[in-house]
């Protein structure tokens, strides 16, 4: 298998997942906006992904100022 980014293999969920932490989206405005996953840039700070499971909208926010 190629070497493929993660943004371009990772799929976004359809619907909110069980007990996930949801936030407004700032494109829809619905109450669908869900942590996904992490990742690390070249100088190693944490990322978290934010998708909103309505119009498949994305974030990064880092992780210290999503807490």
């Amino acid at each position: 298998m190629p070497d493929i980014p993660v943004e371009r293999r990772t799929y976004f969920p359809q619907a909110v997942p069980a007990g996930a932490e949801r936030r407004p989206c700032p494109v829809c405005g619905r109450l669908s906006l869900v942590p996904w996953y992490l990742r690390r840039d070249q100088r190693r700070r944490v990322w978290r992904r934010w998708v909103c499971t309505a119009c498949q909208a994305h974030q990064d926010i880092a992780e210290d100022e999503s807490a």
